[in-house]
C-alpha cells in the first residue's frame, strides 16, 4: 500500500490474515507507535497508510537508548528466526506471481536512494516472504517485528549497507524461486544476524560513549 491509502475495516482485515481481531488491533497499535500508521475521525475515517517520513538520527539513537540489550538482541534473534521460516516456507509455496512480486520489491529496494526509502522497501520485502510463504500468521508477524526493527535501520552507520543487502537479498530470491528450503532459510538468517549485528554494535557503542560521558 502507499502513503494515504485507507485499511480496510479491521473486521475484513482480521479475517483475510486469519488472526484474532485482538491479535491485529494490537500489531496495528504498533505501526501507529511507530508513525506508519494514521487515524482519521469521521466520515470516510479508519486508519491509513502514513507518509514516509525521513530517518533522522536523533531518533534512530534515541530508539536504540530505548533499548535493553537483551531485548534488542531477542528482537533480532526473533527477526532472524521469523524471516528464515518465512523465507522456507516460501521456497516450498510459492507460485510465480509471488516470486514475480518479490523481484519487484527487490529492485524497488534497489532502486531506493534515501534512507527512508531504504527503510521502507526493505520491511516491504521481508514482509512479503510472508505473503509468498502463504502464511497470514506469519506475516501478521513480520508485520509487528518490522514496526518495532525498521526505526533502528538505516541511520549513518548505514550508509555501506545498501549493496551487501541487495546483493542478499537477490541470493534469497535465487533460491526461493529454485525452491531450495534449507539454503534460503540459512540465507535469510544468516541476512538479519549480519545487520543485527551492525544495530548491536551501534548500540554498544552508544552505551560506551554513555558511560564515557558520565561524571
Amino acid at each position: 500500500m502507499n502513503p494515504g491509502e485507507r485499511l480496510p475495516p479491521e473486521s475484513v482485515m482480521a479475517e483475510h490474515l486469519g488472526v484474532s481481531p485482538l491479535t491485529l488491533r494490537q500489531s496495528l497499535a504498533v505501526l501507529r507507535s511507530r508513525g506508519l500508521l494514521g487515524t482519521r475521525r469521521g466520515r470516510g475515517g479508519g486508519s491509513y497508510v502514513a507518509s514516509v517520513l525521513p530517518v533522522r538520527e536523533a531518533e534512530i539513537i534515541r530508539e536504540l537508548r530505548n533499548h535493553k540489550s537483551d531485548d534488542l538482541r531477542d528482537l533480532i534473534d526473533l527477526a532472524a528466526a521469523t524471516a528464515g521460516s518465512a523465507a522456507r516456507l516460501a521456497s516450498q509455496r510459492a507460485d510465480e506471481q509471488d516470486v514475480r512480486r518479490l523481484r519487484s520489491l527487490g529492485r524497488r529496494f534497489r532502486d531506493c536512494a534515501e534512507p527512508h526509502m531504504l527503510r521502507q522497501a526493505d520491511a516491504r520485502l521481508h514482509i512479503g516472504l510472508g505473503v509468498a510463504a502463504q502464511s497470514r500468521r506469519l506475516t501478521s508477524l513480520l508485520i509487528q517485528v518490522h514496526a518495532e526493527l525498521s526505526p533502528l535501520t538505516w541511520g549513518d552507520a548505514w550508509l555501506n549497507e545498501q549493496a551487501n543487502a541487495d546483493g542478499e537479498h537477490s541470493a534469497l530470491l535465487d533460491l526461493i524461486e529454485k525452491g531450495d528450503a534449507a539454503a534460503a532459510e540459512d540465507v535469510a538468517i544468516a541476512h538479519f544476524e549480519r545487520e543485527g549485528a551492525l544495530i548491536v554494535d551501534q548500540h554498544l557503542a552508544l552505551l560506551t560513549s554513555d558511560l564515557a560521558d558520565a561524571p
